[in-house]
């Protein structure tokens, strides 16, 4: 499936979360995984404030994950934290407030951008940064992995801001477009033939198929998610197109003589 190389991601499930691993089969009985349960927080009323700051955004997480933003209120939240609805107010100004402080805390960061790409890449003869799309696709399974909260966050969210009423409407309407122009400021080593709608069809695809992958994952806590990506991967990306350019490992920086530029979109267009 996929790259060698990527068969040793299958190996190393015990770095990941509980919650994130695959639950033993109730044969034909279906549960839904459970992303929350391990989730404590240290009740002390003196912290400083960028501890606070990390514990409001943690219960919010939590409890929007769980009852959505209609269904959550700030009283859920100061519960959740052991103190009161009047001390809250001291860190944030409304609901929608703490809604774009976790948007914007925990959604395409920089960190998550790092994780995705550092992985994906490899320099070619010339000193140029050449990027592999399907391992990038890959390196955001094992991302979300890490972070399976923020995997039943996202769903929960996405849903509920089909409403144009909804605060994060914007965020998800427009999040597709926002990342398909960060995809098209890389440089992407591509099959010969792939043109610039063909990748964007291509980066849909990708897309589309690991965030319904990711919502039966957390409906069935028995999915191994890693393992049904490398699967669809083989189709996304077929080796007999796809060869060469799945993974840096299928380049040694020491044997490469050629400058891989011309391979990518950036200077095809």
């Amino acid at each position: 499936m996929g790259a060698a190389a990527w068969d040793g991601f299958l190996n190393d499930q015990d770095n990941w979360p509980a919650a994130s691993r695959a639950e033993a089969s109730k044969g034909s009985m279906t549960t839904a995984r459970d992303t929350l349960g391990d989730r404590t927080f240290i009740k002390r009323k003196r912290m400083s404030q960028e501890e606070r700051h990390l514990q409001i955004l943690q219960a919010a997480v939590k409890i929007i994950a769980t009852k959505g933003f209609w269904g959550m209120s700030l009283q859920d939240i100061s519960d959740e934290l052991g103190i009161t609805e009047a001390a809250l107010y001291h860190y944030i100004s409304s609901k929608d407030d703490l809604l774009n402080m976790v948007l914007s805390e925990c959604y395409d960061t920089p960190d998550e951008d790092e994780y995705n790409a550092v992985t994906a890449g490899f320099v070619d003869a010339d000193g140029h940064r050449i990027y592999c799309y399907p391992r990038y696709c890959l390196n955001i399974v094992l991302y979300n992995l890490q972070r399976p909260e923020l995997v039943q966050l996202y769903s929960v969210l996405n849903g509920e801001a089909l409403d144009p009423e909804h605060p994060a409407h914007h965020f998800f309407i427009g999040r597709h477009m926002r990342q398909w122009e960060m995809i098209c400021s890389v440089n992407w080593l591509l099959p010969p033939g792939m043109t610039e709608d063909r990748f964007y069809d291509l980066y849909t695809l990708a897309m589309s198929a690991m965030d319904g992958l990711q919502y039966r994952w957390l409906g069935d806590d028995s999915m191994n998610l890693l393992e049904q990506w490398m699967s669809l991967s083989d189709i996304i990306f077929p080796e007999s197109e796809w060869k060469g350019f799945l993974d840096p490992s299928e380049h040694d920086p020491k044997q490469e003589t050629d400058c891989m530029l011309p391979l990518t979109l950036s200077v095809r267009a």
